[in-house]
């Protein structure tokens, strides 16, 4: 009965871990648009180094290499977090789960890769 709980809280915590951060980044955009019609609203003027400082334009290329990164790191500690387990289900669920981030890690890496920009 208990071993049912293990894949549903892993889930339930990973969705939380998915939607907290999609909260938080957009928190910061938010934040980054009012300082940014605020500077406007004043009259000042929006240098790109000042919009860089701010984070409101970055670098595609480094951002795609950092979400390359940690997808990857996210598939292989699934993998490796398959190692602990016994019972062919559950090994099977969460590698079948950490082949999903392992690809996606490699997508932006290979995106990082073929940006020249």
């Amino acid at each position: 009965m208990s071993e049912q709980w293990i894949p549903i809280v892993m889930f339930i915590v990973l969705g939380f871990t998915v939607m907290g951060y999609f909260y938080w980044n957009y928190q910061n955009r938010v934040t980054i648009m009012k300082t940014v019609q605020k500077a406007m609203d004043q009259g000042k003027e929006l240098t790109p180094e000042l919009l860089v400082q701010l984070g409101a334009a970055g670098n595609p290329r480094i951002r795609d290499m950092r979400r390359g990164v940690v997808f990857l790191a996210l598939g292989v500690a699934g993998l490796l977090c398959s190692l602990f387990f016994v019972d062919a289900e559950v090994v099977n669920g969460i590698r079948a789960g950490s082949v999903f981030p392992l690809m996606l890690g490699i997508g932006f890496l290979i995106v990082w890769k073929l940006n020249k920009d």
